[in-house]
C-alpha cells in the first residue's frame, strides 16, 4: 500500500488534468474565507481514512466548506497540480513532501495524517539474521520512494549507509512477490507481502515499521499562498477532518466499509490494513507537529528526509523545515 505513495523526480513532465478551480472570497483580512471549491488530491491509501468518510459522509459541508476529493496515484502530477494551482491541498508521505518542498513545491504540511506502524518492512532470507547481515548484500527496492527512504533510515540506525549495499531497483509490490517467489535474498515491500514472505520456509521479516514507527509518516499540505490567504478556511478544514476522524473511531463496522468502498477492499481487509499504521488523533497529531518554538517529530523527519535525498543526490538545496512545517492550525483546534 505506501508503494503508491512512492516519489518520482519533479523535472518529468506529466501533463496537468485538473480542472482549475475559483478563488471566491467572503470577508476581509485574516477573516476572509474561500467559497469555491477546495480541490484535494492523494494516492488511494487506507490511511487516509478521515479523508474519505469526510468525503463521504460530506462533513465538509457541516464547515461550509465544498471539498472535491480526488485519487490521483501519480506523485509527480498530483505536486505539479499543488505547485499549479490546480490543487489546494493534498495528502502524501513527509519524505515525499519534504524532497518537492527542496524542489520549489508551495506546499506547507499543517497535520500528520498516519505512521506506518508495522504496515512496511525488510524481508531476508533466513541466513540473514540481522541488519548488520545486509552487508554487500543486493537489495530489491523502489529506488527513489519512500521505501528506499525506508531502508536507508534503518541502515542509518544500524551504523550503516546504502553504500554498504547493492540497490536491484524495482517496485515495492514487484519486490515483495519476486522475494517470496524465491527469486531475491532480500527485499523491501509492505503489506501482504510481508505476511506472505512469514509463511514462506525460506524467508522471514527481518525489521519493519512496527519496530521504526514514525519514520514513514503521511501528512496533509496546503499551498502557502492559500494558507496566507485562507487561514480560517484551513482551520475549519482540519475541524470537518477530525470530526469524519471521531466518527471513524466511534462507528468502526460503518467506517471500514466506507473506507472499503473508495479503497476497494473488503471491509476486512481494511481492518487488517488498520492494524499496521496509526491514523492520529488530534492529541496526537499536536504531539507530533510541536510549536513553531517547541519543535515536534515532524520538523526532524522533514530535515532527515531533505538530508536523505539531498545525499542521493535527488536535490541541490534542502528545504528549511520551518519553512516546510506550520503548527498553529492544529494547535488552534
Amino acid at each position: 500500500m505506501l508503494g503508491k505513495r512512492s516519489f518520482l523526480p519533479l523535472f518529468i513532465l506529466i501533463a496537468l488534468v485538473l480542472a482549475a478551480c475559483g478563488s471566491q472570497t467572503s470577508g476581509t483580512g485574516s477573516a476572509a474565507k474561500f467559497t469555491g471549491t477546495i480541490h484535494i488530491a492523494s494516492s488511494t491509501w487506507t490511511g487516509y481514512a478521515p479523508l474519505y468518510i469526510a468525503t463521504s459522509r460530506n462533513v465538509w459541508k457541516n464547515h461550509g466548506l465544498t471539498v472535491d476529493f480526488a485519487d490521483v496515484e501519480d506523485p509527480v502530477l498530483r505536486l505539479n497540480a499543488l505547485n499549479a494551482g490546480q490543487l489546494q491541498g493534498m495528502a502524501s508521505t513527509v519524505d515525499a513532501f519534504a524532497r518537492a518542498q527542496s524542489q520549489g513545491v508551495s506546499a506547507v504540511e499543517v497535520f500528520p495524517i498516519d505512521a506506518s506502524v508495522g504496515g512496511d518492512g525488510i524481508l531476508a532470507k533466513n541466513n540473514i539474521q540481522t541488519v548488520q547481515d545486509l552487508r554487500g548484500k543486493t537489495i530489491a527496492v523502489n529506488q527513489g520512494s519512500v521505501s528506499e527512504w525506508f531502508l536507508g533510515q534503518v541502515l542509518k540506525k544500524n551504523g550503516m549507509s546504502l553504500s554498504d549495499i547493492k540497490e536491484q531497483n524495482m517496485t515495492s509490490g514487484v519486490a515483495g512477490s519476486t522475494f517470496v517467489a524465491g527469486r531475491v535474498d532480500v527485499a523491501v515491500t509492505w503489506e501482504p507481502w510481508l505476511s506472505r514472505a512469514a509463511k514462506t520456509n525460506f524467508g522471514h521479516i527481518l525489521v519493519s515499521s512496527k519496530q521504526y514507527p514514525d519514520l514513514i509518516m503521511d501528512s496533509f499540505a496546503f499551498r502557502k499562498d492559500f494558507i496566507d490567504k485562507y487561514p480560517g478556511t484551513v482551520k475549519d478544514f482540519i475541524s470537518a477532518y477530525y470530526d469524519a476522524y471521531n466518527w471513524m473511531k466511534s462507528n468502526a463496522d460503518a467506517a471500514n466499509t466506507v473506507i472499503g468502498t473508495a479503497v476497494k477492499e473488503a471491509p476486512t481487509d481494511v481492518q487488517a490494513d488498520l492494524s499496521t499504521m496509526t491514523i492520529f488523533d488530534l492529541s496526537a497529531a499536536k504531539q507530533i507537529m510541536g510549536t513553531a518554538s517547541n519543535h515536534g517529530k515532524i520538523y526532524a523527519n522533514v530535515k532527515a528526509a531533505a538530508d536523505f535525498w539531498k545525499q542521493q543526490g535527488a536535490i541541490s538545496s534542502e528545504v528549511n523545515p520551518d519553512n516546510a512545517v506550520n503548527p498553529s492550525f492544529i494547535n488552534s483546534l
